[in-house]
């Protein structure tokens, strides 16, 4: 039996005996795979798409690459059926590692909550849930003969929220209704011909954004969850120095998202005579009203960015924020400019939400002349109590390292079969990682190493966090989802640009012809 693929015509022709049969395919919609590939391994069974509703749409090559995993029923139920379900004992321990948020959740401001979804048939405390198919009837609000957007403001603290405190001598801190204060008086937020309304939540008490961890990113994403069907997009206010982790967190908390989530804050507080809190709350609200853009956004100084895309790049300056490998969503000027090409493609199924993060990894950061037994002693240690999950090397341009250190790949080996995840990403601030290029980075790769591609250290920590905390993959199949495109967080092979003086353009050279 004879099989040929097409991958032109995606026409699969198969041929047995004198009969021949040929059975165009179907083209399936994949998280970060191409259209013309078969899923092969576990994971990309995982995420392959049964929809096929959408083949015929025509999509940009960003946007065939890029979109929200799908995930139904009846396919996790045959998922976990198959595979050994984790303990109990690892939900009880991943519980205590994310421990208790230190703010109180806002819970359902317009109503009950009415949209039941969850990452499991269980909840974390072995309940069953009800799985709810359908979307419930929510009233729109119609003021003044026109529909309005609803808008909630959810705050956290930060820069944005301080205010000269008397208790503290008249030095700015974080101030509990100051924020509500300042937007009341805002003749902006106030004028009719807003296209939306808003409600403001302030969580108690106020925290830095250095304090917030995983247990508030999962209170974020329950009240987003909670108040999905009552609000038309949602804006959180945080503070800068972990904006960039809480907002990566969320892309991949909120699965199927259909709603914008735009993340914002400043660098000088409201209450000052000149800052930049002012047009950064403004717009961030805004673009939640918007329905063209529904994914987790930063938007910052004059930029909408995707937020597994951007990290933090200036302490001193407005422009605080930046995507080193991807453009911007949408500009700002005179009017607003969005990349179309860029934006996800709308989900395909209702929303899901998933609470549980394993942020056991090290990141380690390769500098010339390093000691690689430091690294060997916690990998030894690691192998009797086994907690660590993922080893982040930041390694040189396109993933290199001493090629005379043959001790340090065969350590890394060790860690891969003591089942460590061990990512390799640049410490470059843009461009991606090739492992393939160079005989060092084949090495790696024959090691086992995971390529990390041109993903921030933000999306890394946070997307082996969120894999993790499933509790439903092995390590095999996490590695193998480091290089699928979850939430438009990676971008696809085919798109990064060859590297110079590649093998095919040797081979287009000595046949004196042209590579473009």
């Amino acid at each position: 039996m004879n099989t040929r693929w097409n991958h032109g015509s995606r026409i699969l022709t198969r041929k047995f005996g004198r009969s021949t049969w040929t059975v165009l395919q179907q083209q399936q919609r994949c998280c970060g795979y191409g259209s013309h590939q078969r899923p092969a391994t576990a994971s990309q069974r995982y995420l392959s798409s049964n929809d096929a509703s959408n083949s015929s749409s025509k999509e940009s090559p960003e946007q065939s690459q890029i979109g929200n995993s799908q995930s139904v029923a009846s396919t996790r139920k045959q998922r976990r059926l198959s595979q050994h379900n984790p303990p109990r004992e690892s939900w009880e321990e991943l519980r205590k590692l994310m421990g208790e948020p230190l703010q109180k959740p806002a819970g359902a401001l317009l109503g009950p909550d009415i949209y039941h979804s969850d990452d499991d048939d269980d909840d974390d405390d072995g309940n069953k849930i009800r799985n709810s198919s359908y979307i419930p009837e929510v009233s729109l609000y119609v003021g003044e003969g026109r529909i309005k957007k609803r808008i909630l403001v959810l705050c956290t603290g930060g820069t944005l929220t301080m205010a000269p405190d008397s208790n503290q001598g008249g030095a700015l801190a974080p101030v509990e209704g100051a924020i509500s204060k300042y937007m009341s008086s805002m003749e902006e937020l106030n004028s009719p011909d807003l296209p939306f309304e808003y409600q403001l939540h302030e969580y108690y008490p106020f925290r830095d954004s250095s304090d917030l961890g995983p247990a508030d990113w999962a209170t974020l994403a329950q009240d987003i969850k909670a108040n999905y069907l009552h609000f038309d997009g949602f804006v959180v206010l945080t503070g800068t120095d972990t904006m960039a982790y809480v907002a990566t967190a969320l892309s991949f908390m909120l699965e199927n998202l259909g709603k914008p989530v735009v993340f914002t804050g400043s660098q000088i507080p409201l209450c000052e005579p000149y800052n930049d809190a002012r047009r950064n709350l403004i717009m961030a609200m805004i673009f939640a009203s918007r329905d063209s853009i529904n994914e987790v956004s930063i938007f910052f100084h004059d930029r909408l960015l995707r937020a597994n895309r951007a990290t933090k790049v200036n302490t001193h300056r407005l422009l605080a924020f930046d995507s080193p490998n991807l453009d911007p969503l949408a500009t700002i000027g005179i009017t607003i400019d969005e990349n179309e090409h860029l934006i996800l493609p709308p989900p395909k199924g209702a929303l899901r939400v998933h609470t549980r993060m394993d942020t056991r990894l090290l990141t380690i950061r390769l500098v010339p002349g390093f000691d690689d037994g430091m690294i060997r002693q916690m990998i030894e240690a690691n192998a009797e109590k086994q907690r660590l999950r993922a080893l982040v090397l930041q390694l040189y341009g396109t993933g290199n390292i001493p090629s005379v250190k043959e001790s340090f790949i065969q350590l890394l080996a060790d860690a891969v079969d003591n089942d460590i995840l061990v990512v390799a990403s640049t410490q470059c601030f843009t461009g991606s990682v090739m492992m393939g290029h160079y005989a060092t980075g084949r090495a790696l790769e024959a090691a086992g190493v995971v390529s990390a591609s041109d993903m921030t250290l933000e999306a890394i920590a946070c997307k082996c966090a969120y894999l993790f905390g499933r509790l439903d993959l092995n390590t095999k199949e996490i590695g193998e989802l480091m290089s699928v495109s979850l939430r438009g967080e990676i971008t696809s092979p085919e798109l990064l640009s060859p590297p110079p003086l590649s093998s095919a353009y040797q081979r287009a050279m000595k046949k004196k012809t042209k590579y473009f």
